[in-house]
C-alpha cells in the first residue's frame, strides 16, 4: 500500500511541477510582450532626441547618434554609439548586429532600416519629416500594443496553466 501511496504522491507532485512549469512559460511570453512595449518606447524616445538634435544644433548624423547614444540605456544606446561610428555604411548591418538581443520584431527592424536609407539622401527638413513619419507609426504601434498587452498577458497565463493541466491529464 505504501507503494501505491508513494506512485500517487509522485503523481501528484509531478501534476504540480507541470502545471507551474507550463505556467511559467505563459507568465515568461506575457513579460515578452512588455519588454516589448517598452523598447517600443524607448526607439519612440530615441527618434525624438534624434529630431530635436538635427533641428536644433543641426549636427550631422553621426554626431547626433554619439550624443544620443550616450545617453540611452541598453541594445538602443549601443546601437547609435555603434552607428555613430560607421553612420554611411552600416546602418542596416547595425541594427542586425546591436539589437539582435532586443524584444523588437522583424518588422520593426526592417522600418528602422528603411529609415536610414532614406536619411542619408535628404535635407534637414525631408529627414525631419522622415523621422515625424516614423514617430506618428511608433506612435500607433504602442497604443496598439499597450491595448492589447493586458488581455494578452492574461492570456499567455491563461494558456500556460491550462496547457499545463492538459499535460498532466493526458499522462495520468
Amino acid at each position: 500500500m505504501s507503494l501505491e501511496g508513494g506512485g500517487f504522491v509522485q503523481k501528484i507532485i509531478g501534476a504540480i511541477l507541470i502545471i507551474l512549469a507550463s505556467g511559467g512559460i505563459g507568465v515568461t511570453k506575457g513579460l515578452e510582450l512588455q519588454k516589448y512595449l517598452r523598447e517600443l518606447e524607448l526607439l519612440k524616445q530615441l527618434f525624438w532626441m534624434l529630431k530635436r538634435e538635427i533641428q536644433y544644433t543641426k549636427a550631422p548624423f553621426s554626431e547626433a547618434f554619439s550624443h544620443i547614444g550616450r545617453r540611452m540605456e541598453g541594445a538602443q544606446g549601443e546601437w547609435l554609439l555603434y552607428l555613430a561610428k560607421q553612420i554611411e555604411e552600416l546602418w542596416t548591418e547595425s541594427i542586425d548586429r546591436c539589437l539582435i538581443k532586443s524584444q523588437l520584431k522583424n518588422k520593426d527592424k526592417e522600418e528602422l532600416k528603411a529609415i536610414g536609407k532614406q536619411m542619408g539622401y535628404l535635407d534637414e527638413q525631408m529627414q525631419l519629416g522622415t523621422i515625424d513619419l516614423y514617430l506618428e507609426q511608433l506612435s500607433f504601434v504602442i497604443q496598439k500594443t499597450r491595448e492589447e498587452l493586458v488581455m494578452k498577458k492574461r492570456l499567455c497565463n491563461c494558456l500556460g496553466v491550462m496547457g499545463g493541466i492538459f499535460l498532466v491529464i493526458i499522462l495520468i
